[in-house]
C-alpha cells in the first residue's frame, strides 16, 4: 500500500497542502561548526514555564533541568494550587534557535507578554527583550529574527538591540517563524499565508500560491527541503502528508502518504535521510518522494500512541526524543534514545527526569568549559 502511496505525488497545489511548517522543530536543524578539541555536539531541549534541559553525552542522560517553576502544573486539576493554563501565559514556549557563533536563543510568551531569553552555556540566561509576545524566534547564521506582537524584528548583535523588518505585506493570521537550512519561514496559522526569506530577515517574499495552515516541520539535507504534516480538515479523517522543494523553498510538490494518520514527531534529517515517524512506524526518504516504513518500539509505551520532539546527531546516528502526549507530562514523560529510529531506548529515572511539556530539541555544538559548569 505504502509504495502505490509514495508513487501518487498529487498535482495539487499548497492550497490543499499547507503540511510545513509551525514547529520547524523540532526539525532541529541547527548550523555545526567543525570538530575540534574545544567543542562538543549537545541536545537542547525547551518548553513551556521556561524550561530547559540539556544532554552533553549523545543523549544517554540529561542534566541542567530547570525551569521559571519547578512546583508549577500544566493543566493539571484548576482546583490544583499549582495549576497553570500552560498555553496562555508569559512563559509559554514558542522559539528555540543557535547561532552558528555558539548563542542560544529562546522566546516565550503567548496570549500574555513575554521574554526573549539569550546564553552562552544553555544554563545562564539573559533577558534580552520584554513586553511582547507569539510568533516565535529563529536564527539564520548569526542574525537572531523574532515575531513580536505581529511584528518583525532583527538583531545582528546577540539580541543587545533590534530594529523592526516593514513592508507593505500582511503579518496577520498568527504568523509563526521557523527556519530551514539558510532559509526563514514565515507561516500563517490563522491565514494560511507562507512568507519567506532568503536574507536572514531582510526581506520578506509571500507566496501566494502556497497555504500553510497545517502545524508541522520542515528539514533540511540532500539539497532539498522536506516537510511533514497532519492534514486536518473538519469532519474528515486526518491524512499524514509530505512535501519536498527543489528551489530552496520557492515552490513545493506534496503527496498524501497516510491516509487516515496522523504524524507523531517532527521530520529530521540524519544526514542520509528524511525521518518521521507515525502509527507505530518509521518512515524514512531520500528525496522526500518515496518513503518506506518500518515498525518501531518505544519501551513500556505503546508505540500506536507515542509521541514526541526529536532530534538526531547526524555524526554519531543517534535520535533522541522526549514523550510529548497529553497526560503524560512530569512523573509520566519520558525522554528516549535510539541508533536506528526504530529501537527505542526509554531512559530511567537516574538519567532523565519529567518535567514541564518540551517543544523543541535541536542539536548544537558548545565549548567544552561550558558544558563543564
Amino acid at each position: 500500500m505504502l509504495g502505490e502511496l509514495s508513487k501518487r505525488i498529487l498535482p495539487i497545489p499548497w492550497q490543499v497542502l499547507a503540511a510545513c511548517f509551525m514547529c520547524v522543530a523540532s526539525a532541529s536543524f541547527s548550523p555545526l561548526r567543525a570538530e575540534d578539541d574545544d567543542t562538543i555536539d549537545v541536545f537542547l531541549a525547551a518548553g513551556k514555564l521556561g524550561r530547559t534541559v540539556m544532554s552533553i553525552d549523545d543523549g544517554v542522560s540529561w542534566i541542567h533541568d530547570q525551569s521559571d517553576d519547578d512546583t508549577a502544573r500544566c493543566w493539571c486539576e484548576k482546583e490544583n494550587p499549582h495549576y497553570v493554563e500552560c498555553d496562555h501565559d508569559p512563559r509559554s514556549f514558542t522559539g528555540l534557535d543557535a547561532s552558528a557563533d555558539g548563542w542560544f536563543y529562546a522566546q516565550y510568551g503567548w496570549g500574555a507578554p513575554g521574554t526573549i531569553r539569550r546564553s552562552r552555556n544553555f544554563i545562564d540566561w539573559e533577558v534580552v527583550r520584554t513586553e511582547g509576545s507569539g510568533g516565535g524566534l529563529a536564527v539564520s547564521g548569526n542574525v537572531v529574527v523574532s515575531l513580536w506582537n505581529g511584528r518583525r524584528l532583527r538583531s545582528v548583535d546577540h539580541g543587545t538591540s533590534w530594529v523592526e523588518v516593514q513592508d507593505s505585506l500582511n503579518w496577520d493570521g498568527h504568523p509563526f517563524l521557523k527556519s530551514a537550512g539558510d532559509r526563514l519561514f514565515a507561516v500563517g496559522r490563522g491565514d494560511g499565508q507562507f512568507k519567506i526569506s532568503t536574507d536572514a530577515g531582510e526581506s520578506w517574499k509571500l507566496l501566494p500560491d502556497v497555504n500553510a495552515g497545517w502545524s508541522d516541520s520542515i528539514a533540511a539535507g540532500n539539497g532539498i527541503l522536506v516537510s511533514t504534516g497532519t492534514r486536518r480538515l473538519k469532519d474528515q479523517p486526518e491524512i499524514a502528508c509530505t512535501a519536498r522543494s527543489t528551489d530552496g523553498g520557492m515552490t513545493w510538490t506534496g503527496q498524501e502518504l497516510i491516509p487516515g494518520k496522523s504524524w507523531a514527531a517532527n521530520v529530521v534529517f540524519n544526514g542520509k535521510e528524511f525521518v518521521n515517524w507515525s502509527d507505530g512506524k518509521r518512515y524514512v526518504s531520500d528525496d522526500g518522494v518515496k518513503w518506506t516504513d518500518a515498525p518501531m518500539t518505544t519501551g513500556l509505551f505503546n508505540s500506536k500512541h507515542w509521541g514526541g520532539n526529536v532530534s538526531v546527531n547526524p555524526g554519531t546516528g543517534t535520535y533522541v526524543a522526549i514523550l510529548n502526549v497529553w497526560g503524560n507530562y512530569y512523573e509520566k514523560q519520558k525522554a528516549y534514545r535510539s541508533k536506528d529510529g526504530i529501537t527505542w531506548e526509554e531512559l530511567d529515572a537516574e538519567h532523565f527526569q519529567g518535567g514541564h511539556p518540551i517543544g523543541k530539541i535541536i542539536l548544537a555544538r558548545m565549548s567544552r568549559a561550558a558544558v563543564a559548569k
